[in-house]
Formats: structure tokens, C-alpha cells, sequence
């Protein structure tokens, strides 16, 4: 038996898991290693930017501070770059031993707009759902997007979620919960 801490957690569909919990000094060594990484890459890439990283209840929270032109080149086309960046920094913090946390990158506040219009997008599905009872494929979209999706629609009665699809394909299915049957009135 272990003396490291576990915390309950729960993976992207909402279901429970076990998860180390990071302790603060996880988040002290992991700090810096995050700051020197983005510097270090950025700068190689010539974007000046200034690095703010908050400790958060579930994990680092990373701001990018940089010019609007650079601020487009980091997010990319769909947030894929940012994407991208915030994977590598997970990977280098797994190399340096860190204990694995929770970690999201961003710029300008792309990732608070985009997750409110993800919000509001399944919102809308879910409406739909409920009215025609057929099922609705999002288009595929990040762990952490499909994660927002999941959470939104979960907090819909009588609708369920799944991702299918593998790697870039992966996608978010709403459908009516299996107890449930025909279109609402």
C-alpha cells in the first residue's frame, strides 16, 4: 500500500477515477519548469511574452501574455497550436518527474471565450436532442473541449454523452439517455 495521496477524480465523461493528488510542492517544482519551457520555446519562436502562472484548485493555470499578432500565432487555427504547447509542457513536466496535474495554457482569454460558446453550442444540441430525438456528432475537438461538452449536457435530464472515433477523429455524440424515449411535447 502506498502513503503517496490519491484524490477521487473523474475523467472527461464525468465517471470516477484515481488520480495522484498534487501536493503544493508538486506545484513548487513544477512552476518554474513550465516558466523556463515556454520562455525557452517561445523565445526560440521570437514571441515576447510574459509567462503568469496561477496555482488553481484543479491545477496551473498558465497565461501567455504576448502582442496581438503574436497572441494569433500561438493560438493557431482553432486553438490547435495552443493546443500543442500545452500538451509539450505536460510532456516536459512528466519528464522532469513531476507529479501529473492538470495544466492549461492561454491566451488573451481564448480559452474562457471558447469554452463559453462550447457551453452554449451544446446547449443548443441538447435542445435539439430533446425536440427530434436524434442523436447529434460534434465535430472532433480537444480532450479538453470534448471534456466542457460532456459536463454541459450532463447537467441536461434525459440526455447522455459519449466520445467515439480514435486520435484526431474523436468526437462527442448527444444522445437521449437510454430510459428515455421518443420527443418531448
Amino acid at each position: 500500500m502506498s502513503d503517496s495521496a490519491t484524490t477521487t477524480t473523474k475523467n472527461e465523461t464525468g465517471k470516477p477515477g484515481t488520480a495522484p493528488a498534487p501536493t503544493s510542492e508538486s506545484y513548487d517544482a513544477a512552476v518554474p519548469v513550465v516558466r523556463s519551457f515556454l520562455e525557452s520555446v517561445l523565445g526560440l519562436l521570437g514571441v515576447e511574452v510574459e509567462v503568469d502562472i496561477d496555482i488553481e484548485e484543479d491545477g496551473l493555470h498558465c497565461d501567455l501574455n504576448c502582442s496581438a499578432d503574436d497572441g494569433g500565432l500561438l493560438i493557431g487555427r482553432h486553438g490547435a497550436t495552443l493546443d500543442a504547447l500545452q500538451y509539450l509542457t505536460l510532456r516536459v513536466l512528466q519528464a522532469e518527474g513531476v507529479d501529473r496535474m492538470r495544466i492549461t495554457l492561454d491566451v488573451a482569454g481564448y480559452r474562457t471565450r471558447r469554452e463559453k460558446t462550447l457551453r452554449q453550442l451544446a446547449q443548443t444540441v441538447a435542445a435539439k436532442v430533446l425536440d427530434t430525438g436524434e442523436s447529434y456528432h460534434f465535430e472532433p475537438m480537444s480532450a479538453m473541449e470534448r471534456r466542457v461538452v460532456h459536463m454541459t449536457i450532463m447537467g441536461v435530464e434525459g440526455l447522455a454523452t459519449e466520445s467515439e472515433g480514435e486520435g484526431r477523429r474523436r468526437h462527442v455524440v448527444v444522445f437521449r439517455d437510454r430510459g428515455d424515449k421518443g420527443p418531448r411535447a
